[in-house]
């Protein structure tokens, strides 16, 4: 038997070969770990209060006064106030309700997203949308109709082989039960957005989303998802698109906040 279970398992790793090594560190994965050891793991922190009420940005940094983040209820979200605004949405309106990240973009989670954006790591999709989810958990957003990936051109995804974000809203429709809405696409090409400055970005992505099917939109309640949020400028002009489009309200949920 001793034998079989060798060949059979020779057999299997030529098939679907193992991750040997942690992503990150390159040390050897503890029985039971995937792609990621422990340590690494561990060091991947959720973002947590002070937040700006509207984005979701630490206002744990030098440009900002504010300090403290208090509960808010459902119809507190759609009431604009000073307190608890980063500088950034005390000087601009979303077309969002509010938004939240479960961790900085930064260390072991920036790497983790690269692997699995640039370095076709699928896998990582449970680890990262995992974290998604217990951070959806922990506010009290209303209930969602659906879930909205942020979509990749065509042309990008055939590069990729996937979109990212829709592999993330998977792990959070699998846990959650919402579903995704697939009638929402990219009818642009546009330019890597990190390689643009903020207005570049806005403009980059002007008449870049459409709705395929506005009818089913109208008068829902809707989860966007992507991978990181940075400047905010996808996430408000997918958000215009599919308020535009008859949504009632669009709540955004990322991996990463950069």
């Amino acid at each position: 038997m001793s034998i079989f279970h060798e060949i059979t398992s020779g057999m299997l790793d030529l098939l679907f070969p193992r991750q040997p090594y942690c992503l990150v560190c390159n040390n050897k994965l503890e029985p039971g770990k995937v792609l990621v050891c422990h340590s690494c793991e561990s060091r991947v922190k959720p973002l947590s209060p002070p937040l700006c009420r509207k984005c979701g940005r630490s206002l744990l940094t030098p440009d900002i006064a504010a300090a403290g983040n208090e509960g808010l209820s459902a119809a507190g979200f759609y009431k604009d106030r000073a307190q608890h605004l980063c500088r950034d949405c005390r000087a601009r309106e979303h077309f969002f309700v509010q938004a939240r990240s479960f961790g900085q973009y930064e260390g072991v989670l920036r790497e983790l997203i690269h692997h699995f954006k640039y370095g076709g790591k699928r896998e990582l999709a449970g680890f990262l949308g995992e974290g998604m989810v217990r951070t959806l958990e922990q506010i009290s957003w209303p209930a969602f109709d659906y879930i909205v990936p942020v979509p990749l051109h065509i042309k990008r995804e055939r590069e990729r082989g996937f979109n990212q974000a829709y592999l993330l809203a998977a792990v959070v429709s699998r846990h959650t039960g919402i579903p995704i809405f697939k009638g929402f696409i990219r009818v642009k090409p546009t330019e890597h957005q990190t390689l643009l400055d903020k207005p570049l970005r806005e403009q980059n992505l002007s008449g870049a989303f459409e709705v395929v099917d506005k009818a089913v939109l109208n008068g829902k309640t809707l989860l966007l998802i992507d991978d990181v949020y940075t400047t905010g400028s996808t996430a408000d002009e997918c958000s215009r698109t599919l308020i535009n489009a008859g949504a009632d309200c669009v709540f955004v949920l990322t991996c990463a906040r950069g």
